[in-house]
C-alpha cells in the first residue's frame, strides 16, 4: 500500500495591517486514489463514501452534483487545462479526512506520477467557509524540485484578505518531510505567509486509534481556530472584503455559493 498518513505543523503569519501569527497541529493523509476501496476494507476506522470515525467522500471533493470518483473529476479539470492524461500513473491527495462525519478542507493537494514514480506536477484544491473550491494546477518545477506558481486568486478566501491578491504556490516533494509554503501576495508585497511542515507516518489502524485521542475532533478544531481568529480581528477593526461585492472578480469557482449566482 502506497497511501499514508502526515503528522504537521501549520504556521500563519499575518504581516499586514498588523502582525499576528499563530501555530497548531494537525494530521493529513496521503491517499493512493487507486487505493480508497482497499484502505476502507483493511482499516475498520476508515471507509469511503460511507460513515466512519475516518471518511472520504468522492463527493468532498471538485465539483459536486456528480457521482464520479475524484480521480474521474481530476481527470476532467486537467482535460480543460490540456494536461496530458497520459502521462499519470498514480494520483495521490493530501487532505483531511471527514472525521465523525464532519468534513472542512482549507487546502487540499494532489501529487501526480508517472511510471517511473516522478512527481510530474500537482495541484492545488483551495476551499473557503462557504464550501466553495477552487482548482489550481501547479505543473513548474524549480532548481530545488519543488513545484511553483504565483498567480491571482480571483477567490474570496477570507474576509480579511482581498480577492484580487495573489497566491504564491510553494509545493515541496511528497518525501519523508513533506512542506509547503502559500503565500497572500498584494501589489505591495507580503500579506500572509502559510506553512505546513509534516512527517511521514505508516497508515495502519493502530495509528489512526491514536490519532483520534492525539487529535480529537481535528476538522472541527480547524474551523473553530479559523472563526476564533476571524473574530479577534474583526474586534480589532481589521479592514473587511465584502464577498458579494466582490461576485466579478471571483472565477472559475466550484460549488458557488448564492452571492456568487443571485442576480
Amino acid at each position: 500500500m502506497k497511501s499514508s498518513l502526515y503528522q504537521c505543523k501549520i504556521f500563519h503569519k499575518r504581516l499586514k495591517p498588523v502582525e499576528r501569527q499563530f501555530t497548531y497541529s494537525v494530521f493529513m493523509m496521503s491517499l493512493d486514489l487507486d487505493e480508497l476501496d482497499q484502505l476502507s476494507k483493511k482499516h475498520w476506522l476508515f471507509s469511503r463514501n460511507s460513515w466512519n470515525i475516518y471518511c472520504i467522500r468522492d463527493a468532498d471533493y471538485l465539483d459536486e452534483g456528480t457521482e464520479k470518483t475524484i480521480k474521474e473529476k481530476l481527470f476532467d479539470f486537467l482535460e480543460t487545462k490540456k494536461f496530458d492524461l497520459t502521462k499519470i500513473s498514480t494520483c495521490y491527495l493530501q487532505t483531511f479526512p471527514r472525521i465523525f462525519g464532519y468534513q472542512f478542507n482549507p487546502v487540499s493537494f494532489y501529487y501526480l506520477e508517472n511510471d517511473s514514480g516522478e512527481v510530474i506536477a500537482t495541484v492545488a484544491e483551495v476551499g473557503n467557509t462557504f464550501l466553495e473550491k477552487k482548482m489550481f494546477l501547479i505543473d513548474e518545477k524549480d532548481k530545488r524540485g519543488w513545484y511553483k506558481l504565483k498567480t491571482a486568486k480571483a477567490f474570496y478566501v477570507s474576509p480579511f484578505s482581498k480577492v484580487n491578491d495573489y497566491f504564491d504556490f510553494q509545493i515541496g516533494p511528497k518525501d519523508e518531510k513533506w512542506s509547503i509554503n502559500i503565500n497572500d501576495e498584494d501589489d505591495e508585497g507580503l500579506v500572509l505567509v502559510s506553512t505546513i511542515r509534516g512527517h511521514q507516518k505508516s497508515f495502519s489502524t493502530l495509528r489512526l486509534s491514536w490519532y483520534t485521542i492525539r487529535y480529537p475532533l481535528l476538522t472541527l478544531r480547524v474551523i473553530f481556530l479559523i472563526h476564533w481568529h476571524a473574530l479577534i480581528m474583526w474586534i480589532r477593526k481589521f479592514p473587511i472584503s465584502n464577498k458579494s461585492g466582490t461576485a466579478s472578480d471571483q472565477i472559475e469557482v466550484l460549488r458557488p455559493h448564492k452571492s456568487l449566482t443571485k442576480k
